[in-house]
């Protein structure tokens, strides 16, 4: 996005495309290995930390996720790190070396399979960093532009969604606009996330509770 608008001098003269050049990404590094053997994996999808102090990964049993591979003799994983970015430097020997190492702290039997095949890709800047302050340089499905309709994880929208449910939710969203700018096509449906569970909405409203009463302190426009 940010490469469109710096070639562009049509959206440079509009600010909602100029202000996503605030916006930042991190590395991504995947990893998938194959193992020789089975290794017993209790969740399709495991987050972690503690391993690196800048870096968050979420390793995935893809035997029990991806149907291709329901059938193999031994078990499929990847695991994808997030602000990889001291890791992209290393060559693909040290990094298996090291997720092998990391897998095997979270479950013993990877130390003890042996890897026959590897994929490790490299992703530089390739997923959204959201800090504090990034929300007022996102932009929103509709444009300026009548005709000009925005998808991904930079669009605002009221879905909950994140990511890359995030970047499929808004491209049915922009879709459906563009049915109804030609009035021709079958609208989408866009299946609406889970309801909040009673902690999450209790965190909410303390949350909003607390940002309230920061709207009325001196000097409020300081509080992110």
């Amino acid at each position: 996005m940010q490469r469109i608008v710096a070639s562009s001098p049509v959206l440079q003269e509009r600010d909602e495309f100029l202000n996503t050049c605030n916006l930042g990404a991190v590395d991504v590094l995947a990893v998938r290995l194959w193992l020789d053997r089975k290794v017993s994996i209790p969740r399709p999808s495991n987050a972690c930390f503690g391993f690196d102090s800048s870096t968050g990964w979420t390793f995935f049993d893809l035997n029990a996720l991806h149907d291709e591979y329901q059938d193999e003799q031994g078990t499929v994983v990847e695991a994808d790190f997030y602000h990889a970015n001291q890791l992209l430097p290393l060559n693909d020997e040290d990094i298996v070396r090291k997720v092998q190492s990391y897998l095997s702290t979270c479950i013993p039997g990877f130390a003890e399979a042996s890897i026959v095949d590897r994929a490790v890709v490299r992703f530089p800047k390739a997923v959204t960093h959201f800090f504090p302050g990034s929300y007022q340089y996102l932009m929103h499905r509709n444009t300026s532009f009548p005709n000009v309709f925005m998808a991904g994880d930079w669009i605002v929208n009221q879905h909950g969604s994140w990511s890359q449910e995030k970047a499929y939710v808004t491209g049915l969203e922009a879709a459906n606009n563009i049915i109804e700018f030609l009035d021709d096509g079958e609208v989408a449906e866009v299946i609406p996330v889970e309801p909040d569970e009673p902690h999450i909405l209790e965190l909410r409203r303390l949350n909003d509770t607390a940002k309230g009463f920061c709207d009325v302190l001196p000097f409020a426009d300081f509080f992110l």
